[in-house]
Formats: structure tokens, C-alpha cells, sequence
């Protein structure tokens, strides 16, 4: 088998170093918070307090105590893991996203996700994946 069969032969090569979700822990230097935070940041307050209406707010003093852990603990590790945040700064960071995830406001969360997520440039790195 000749080189140019066996080049042919390789897998393509994604156009972005990472794969096409790279974008979710770049460490942009403008950004205060990852974008895959603000999805964890989503993920929780939908699941926790879409759960939470399923027992009819019997649950809030569980699932506060249990937002702020998670949101904390998620958030901590990944702004200290890729976004190489001083340790200072991912428990600062940490403590205010358990706050707002710990929020018994489901909204909040929401809105704050959401924001991080607009703040990071969704918009343009989705157009940008889905060009490639």
C-alpha cells in the first residue's frame, strides 16, 4: 500500500485542537467564569428545582443545601482545573455560584447560567462549530 492510500486511510483530524467543545473551557482572558460552568450552573438549578416541583416544595431545605454544595464543588473544580484560577479565586467564585444555585429561586440560576454562557461567546463559538 502506497503513503497517499495509507495517508487517505487516517481519520480526519478535528479543526479545532480539543474537538469541537473545546470551547466550553477555553480560559479566555475576558471571561470571569467558564462557559462550562454556566452549563453546570443550568443543569442543577433545572434539575434540582424541576425536581423540587415534583414534591411540592417539601424538598427546598434539601435541595438549597444541596445546590450550594453541588454548584460549588462543580464550579470550584472546574475554574481551578482549566481555567488555572488561583485557589482564592475558584473558592470565591465557588461560594457565589453555590449561593445562586442554593438560591430557592429557580430563575436565578437560570439567569445567571444563562449569562455566563452569553458573556462567553456562545453564540459565536456555536456558528463557529457548526461551520466545521
Amino acid at each position: 500500500m502506497s503513503e497517499s492510500n495509507a495517508d487517505k486511510l487516517q481519520p480526519a483530524k478535528p479543526s479545532r485542537p480539543g474537538g469541537q467543545f473545546r470551547w466550553l473551557i477555553d480560559n479566555e482572558p475576558r471571561r470571569l467564569l467558564l462557559p462550562l460552568t454556566g452549563l453546570w450552573v443550568l443543569g442543577l438549578d433545572w434539575l434540582l428545582f424541576g425536581s423540587n416541583t415534583l414534591t411540592g416544595g417539601l424538598a427546598t431545605p434539601i435541595i438549597v443545601v444541596l445546590g450550594f454544595l453541588l454548584g460549588g464543588a462543580g464550579t470550584l473544580f472546574f475554574q481551578k482545573q482549566f481555567a488555572k484560577d488561583p485557589l482564592w479565586k475558584a473558592v470565591l467564585k465557588a461560594l457565589i455560584i453555590g449561593v445562586v444555585v442554593g438560591a430557592p429561586w429557580p430563575v436565578a440560576g437560570t439567569l445567571i447560567g444563562g449569562w455566563i454562557l452569553v458573556a462567553a461567546g456562545i453564540g459565536k463559538s456555536a456558528s463557529e462549530i457548526l461551520r466545521n
